[in-house]
């Protein structure tokens, strides 16, 4: 045999080796790849569930941030309109496709929450009667855990913008103490 030979065998060798020890890796990393997609896919289910069952912190924080966001949307709305707030809250909600933004669909809160229902939160809204000149001068908006229990906050806002909540099993009123 030549040299030439050998070192042709030689790296045939060595390229078999390398190439058993490559599907050896890529085996792995695929085993790596599958068991972490399955724990991934069990995580995301286990947050389903709980977000699918009652109220947690991140739900109360987001009751109060949608509560905020909506006394944001009443006071564009009245300037914007000028028919005072609201009569309802899906006034606030985003238009059909290819329809300017009106006072029916003002296109100012995305209708999640103008459906009344957002993490676990029931939201309803009381519009005031209208004065005279059918201006609505006032109005209201509770938020709710969809299934309560002890720990969990009903909130309440209405046009002063103060937003209000007890941890009692009822819906909070603008009597209960302002939020810190």
């Amino acid at each position: 045999m030549t040299d030439a030979m050998i070192s042709i065998q030689g790296t045939a060798k060595r390229k078999s080796r390398i190439t058993k020890g490559g599907d050896m890796k890529i085996k792995t990393t695929l085993v790596i790849s599958a068991l972490t997609f399955f724990v991934l896919v069990l995580t995301m289910g286990l947050k389903g569930q709980k977000a699918s069952g009652r109220s947690s912190k991140e739900d109360q924080d987001s009751a109060v941030g949608s509560l905020r966001s909506i006394n944001t949307a009443e006071v564009y709305y009245a300037k914007e309109y000028g028919k005072g707030y609201s009569p309802t809250l899906a006034a606030l909600g985003v238009p059909p496709a290819g329809v300017k933004p009106s006072a029916s669909a003002a296109n100012l809160l995305d209708n999640s929450l103008t459906g009344g229902k957002r993490r676990n939160y029931v939201f309803s809204y009381k519009a005031g009667k209208p004065d005279a000149s059918g201006k609505i001068n006032t109005y209201a908006v509770s938020a709710r855990p969809s299934k309560w229990q002890k720990g969990f906050w009903s909130y309440f806002t209405d046009d002063t913008g103060i937003i209000r909540g007890t941890d009692e099993n009822r819906a909070a009123r603008a009597s209960d103490p302002p939020l810190r």
